[in-house]
């Protein structure tokens, strides 16, 4: 029956990162996405999932040079779906903040471009959290440097 539902080591692995993401990601999404918590009860929550679960997961999953290409592009392929659960519900906590004046909409965010904005930040945050890990000179930033430029953007 095992072989039945999972038919290589790749299925098994893809299923239980999928059970792990959802459940690391499941709870906070759902305070984020609640109209009713104030916004910096929410920054809190946000700044967790970024230091938490996104760094965690890379610090954890980080690609070593031994690492088979498969195994890296899988672990990629988990960080990316971490993002993506994470878009809807940043972009409705931007758009929070900035009703409730607590984030300068300097960049023109509107309920239309919320999700891009979203996508285009939260990807951005990933690849700092990654500089360094693919090419030997590039520079490799620590989450503060991350939390200084995500809140350039807004303050």
């Amino acid at each position: 029956m095992f072989y039945y539902y999972f038919k290589s080591k790749q299925d098994i692995y893809i299923a239980a990162m999928e059970q792990y993401i959802s459940e690391r990601l499941e709870r906070k999404c759902k305070i984020i996405e609640d109209d009713t918590v104030p916004f910096d009860e929410k920054l809190s929550v946000f700044r967790s999932m970024i230091v938490e679960d996104i760094k965690g997961y890379a610090e954890r999953f980080d690609p070593k040079a031994d690492t088979s290409i498969s195994d890296t592009s899988y672990k990629l392929w988990d960080l990316v779906q971490m993002l993506n659960r994470m878009v809807k519900p940043y972009a409705k906590f931007m758009m929070q903040g900035i009703r409730e004046g607590k984030i300068k909409n300097t960049l023109g965010v509107t309920e239309e471009s919320a999700e891009a904005q979203a996508v285009f930040i939260l990807y951005g945050c990933w690849g700092m959290i990654y500089n360094g890990k693919f090419t030997k000179d590039s520079t490799e930033y620590e989450m503060e440097d991350i939390l200084k430029v995500t809140d350039k953007f807004f303050h």
